[in-house]
């Protein structure tokens, strides 16, 4: 069986917490560490820390070895496809083929058209 852990990166996840998370993923053997893709905390709390989800991929690939990771949906709606497409290609050429891409037309309360 493979395991992965999935983070709401946007609920309080700082830098700290983000690089003890991505090492004990590694060190632990999980199969795979995905990020939600949100731009603002799902329950309107959007003083919490957050990490922009590409930005804190490109860590989780430079400073690890064998986990797969990825967003779990980058909607196609927070970025151009062509775009997309790139950071995509860039971050699963910088990791050796470990970049897993989800994406999505929308999400059910888009951070670009939600209101707490």
């Amino acid at each position: 069986m493979r395991v992965g852990i999935m983070i709401e990166g946007q609920e309080g996840l700082t830098w700290e917490r983000w690089r003890r998370l991505v090492q004990a993923a590694e060190d632990m053997s999980y199969e795979s560490l995905c990020r939600s893709d949100h731009l603002t905390g799902l329950w309107g709390e959007a003083k919490r820390p957050s990490l922009e989800t590409w930005t804190s991929l490109t860590m989780l690939a430079m400073h690890t070895r064998r986990i797969r990771f990825g967003p779990m949906v980058s909607p196609i709606t927070f970025y151009h496809p062509a775009l997309l497409a790139k950071m995509a290609v860039a971050l699963d050429t910088l990791s050796n083929g470990r970049m897993d891409l989800g994406t999505s037309t929308s999400t059910p309360c888009s951070a670009s058209r939600c209101r707490p």
